[in-house]
């Protein structure tokens, strides 16, 4: 099969999007397809490196450049926004120009998986997946207070969100035109329908290579001190003053540790919220740190403890699982879909009080009861081996199957 990816964030060995992007252009080349993957230039050199490296002569990487003076909108705090669409633009009439000589049988759009933004490709007139995609999750108003000076972004990204989906002609024409569209959460989904969408499938977006997972399920020594890991980028919408405050409203016998991974625009709160909720002695936060120290925090804690206030589908909830760990979460948007229900609690969202007393009550449950912790940690476990990269493609393939143009005799996947 010809098939022609869109994935605007696309770089090997990075997290989140830019991870993302280049696992489906990895993945899907792996089958066996011809494929060509639109991209902008950022990660060019590390894209090129591992090309060549694999040795894939069936993965060829198109970079989509942009006018010195548009990429200089990345400087901006809104200029994310112009910039994409202009590359959408200029990745329309690549595509065009590409698929004049190629005819391509069918086209996925993978990155930015945002709904709102949609893509410029459904103007080639081919069958067209869009996602998996997420967007259409709001932050809950009664916990706007965890946000501080960053609520003001949210609110702000809501009326963009909105003059979006009233105004960008690639969103409203992209679900109209598409076979089918993926979203990653509830949410998106029911903005999907909204808008015209005439095929949205719930799909989860989040997967891990193989060769991530421990060689077995680690198994734990309970201890009078809970080891609890949160790992995140410290914004506002991941979260964490929630968390700390809940932790804060413990029972005073609960012996916990709570170690804290990644760096962010909230750094400088750190010293603040440890005076605050007074957790002095109980907090580690060790900042940005390698990968190898991350697996290792996920192996040698108790629990993991991510309360995202806005989030799609959080890949930590995933890596968490693969390494054994029970989950404790908020009932919401990603880790509403992501998080099986056996495999850790999801918080109900109320008021600001009563989401902090039910986060601390879970904390409560899962100290006292190791023996639900480890039950827990093998569901999420085994779970977790359900979404590897290879299955992902694999159902992905089906639906390339489906809705392709191709002829019978060109689905063959390579063994």
């Amino acid at each position: 099969m010809k098939l022609l990816l869109s994935a605007y964030a696309c770089e090997p060995n990075r997290g989140t999007e830019l991870g993302n992007g280049w696992n489906w252009a990895l993945n899907t080349a792996r089958l066996g397809h011809e494929v060509w993957c639109l991209t902008t230039v950022e990660g060019r050199e590390s894209i090129e490196k591992e090309v060549e490296r694999l040795a894939l002569p069936n993965l060829h990487v198109v970079f989509v450049e942009l006018p010195a003076w548009v990429d200089k909108l990345f400087e901006y705090h809104l200029g994310f926004y112009p910039h994409y669409m202009y590359w959408q633009h200029r990745a329309y009439l690549k595509a065009k120009e590409l698929d004049e000589k190629i005819n391509f049988d069918l086209v996925h759009h993978v990155t930015i998986g945002s709904l709102q933004m949609g893509t410029a490709l459904w103007r080639l007139n081919k069958p067209l997946i869009f996602g998996p995609t997420g967007g259409g999750q709001e932050a809950p108003r009664a916990l706007k207070k965890y946000f501080y000076s960053g609520w003001k972004t949210e609110v702000m990204r809501k009326v963009i969100s909105e003059m979006l989906l009233a105004f960008n002609p690639n969103a409203r024409k992209a679900m109209r035109h598409a076979s089918l569209v993926l979203t990653t959460n509830q949410d998106t989904y029911d903005m999907a329908q909204r808008i015209g969408a005439l095929n949205p499938k719930m799909f989860l977006d989040t997967s891990l290579p193989e060769d991530f997972y421990p060689e077995a399920y680690p198994e734990r020594i309970p201890d009078e001190t809970l080891r609890i890991l949160w790992v995140g980028r410290l914004f506002p919408r991941k979260g964490l003053p929630l968390v700390l405050d809940a932790l804060s409203k413990v029972r005073p016998d609960l012996k916990y540790e709570l170690t804290i991974l990644g760096d962010g625009q909230m750094r400088d709160y750190m010293p603040r919220w440890i005076e605050e909720y007074n957790l002095h002695g109980k907090v580690n936060w060790k900042g940005q740190v390698p990968w190898d120290e991350v697996k290792r925090a996920y192996t040698h804690s108790d629990l993991f403890l991510f309360c995202s206030l806005r989030d799609s589908s959080a890949a930590q909830f995933l890596e968490a699982m693969a390494y054994g760990l029970p989950i404790i979460t908020l009932d919401l948007h990603g880790a509403k879909n992501l998080v099986p229900d056996d495999a850790g609690i999801k918080v109900p969202v109320s008021t600001a009080d009563a989401t902090v007393k039910a986060i601390a009550a879970a904390v409560e449950k899962l100290y006292d009861q190791p023996l639900l912790r480890r039950q827990m940690g093998m569901n999420g476990y085994k779970f977790s081996k359900s979404q590897t990269w290879t299955v992902k493609t694999q159902h992905i393939n089906d639906f390339y199957s489906k809705y392709t143009q191709a002829q019978p005799a060109e689905l063959t996947v390579q063994p």
